[in-house]
């Protein structure tokens, strides 16, 4: 009788251990409110919680999360919830009512996590660049420009208008140009062309300059012979901002400066905020000193009341970008 009982409990035994042994697979993702992210499908032990396959998530990944003392959920990814927006987090597609250690999980769950904006504000996004507003060229210079540009490949590039020009044997052009690479996901961006027109009227490529819109060069004032022979060209011409809202918005801020005429030559890029932030290139000049022009590059603010400043105003480092 013994034996038998003992052959009981060393099945019992062998049962129990091969039920706390076994493996379940669940799945997790997770985006931020930049719709950056990831996620995994994971193998946990059958008595896992939610908290374990948050734990899971978080080896070897950016992707952390804090509790308070109660165990709810404080912040995910360094972010609470905010006049933004909210974290929301799903499990099959309904929203947990629990603290996540005490949501267990089972085979072919799948939870996910996700920032969502709140629809009286838009996310914090990057900038975006703008499309060409409408522009004018004199005489051949836009057909000189695609005339130049024919020997490069892998890149279209659309002129906007010319920035300045350098008299020597001959004209060097400075164009601003948007360029978008041929390739299955085309990416745009601004640059400065630099084409030489010889006394035959034959146009070369001289150099290419993308504009890095998160770092663009500017200047301080320190020589008003610093373009070195190059003069700005009465740029400035009504729609170059892409839209009549875009040109109100910059009226508005253009409302609260004085001392500087600036008419814009082109929207460079956007960016959405709690509101709206823009960057453009200007022509520039004092409105009370016959000074020449200068290139600008100005930042404003739009707030969700539609109320516009300025948050940056450089000088446009145009040496920078030129090649000689």
């Amino acid at each position: 009788m013994k034996k038998i009982i003992t052959l009981l409990i060393a099945l019992l035994m062998t049962v129990v251990m091969a039920g706390c042994q076994k493996q379940i697979t669940a799945s997790i993702n997770y985006s931020d409110m930049n719709e950056n992210g990831g996620g995994m499908q994971a193998e946990m032990p059958a008595k896992s919680t939610l908290k374990d396959l948050f734990d899971e998530l978080g080896k070897g990944t950016d992707f952390t999360y804090e509790l308070d003392a109660d165990g709810y959920i404080t912040t995910i990814c360094g972010r609470g919830n905010d006049e933004l927006g909210y974290w929301e987090i799903t499990l099959n597609g309904d929203p947990i009512d629990d603290t996540i250690g005490n949501i267990a999980i089972k085979e072919g769950d799948n939870c996910n996590i996700a920032y969502i904006p709140n629809q009286d504000n838009a996310i914090v996004g990057g900038w975006e660049v703008a499309e060409v507003g409408r522009t004018e060229f004199e005489a051949d210079e836009e057909e000189m420009f695609k005339k130049a540009m024919e020997v490069v490949l892998g890149e279209t590039y659309e002129p906007v208008c010319v920035l300045a020009t350098q008299l020597v044997s001959g004209m060097n052009y400075a164009f601003l140009a948007r360029g978008t690479t041929v390739t299955e996901t085309p990416v745009s961006n601004f640059f400065v062309v630099t084409i030489y027109k010889d006394l035959e009227g034959n146009a070369s490529l001289k150099g290419i300059s993308e504009i890095n819109l998160s770092d663009i060069h500017t200047r301080a004032d320190v020589d008003e012979n610093i373009l070195g022979g190059w003069e700005v060209r009465d740029s400035g011409k009504p729609g170059s901002l892409g839209s009549a809202e875009a040109q109100a918005s910059f009226d508005k801020a253009l409302e609260k400066n004085i001392g500087v005429g600036y008419n814009p030559i082109q929207m460079l890029a956007t960016q959405l905020v709690a509101g709206t932030n823009y960057k453009a290139l200007a022509r520039g000049s004092a409105m009370a000193v016959d000074d020449k022009p200068e290139l600008y590059v100005m930042t404003w603010y739009e707030d969700l009341d539609g109320n516009s400043q300025f948050t940056d105003i450089q000088k446009f480092d145009l040496n920078y970008y030129i090649s000689e």
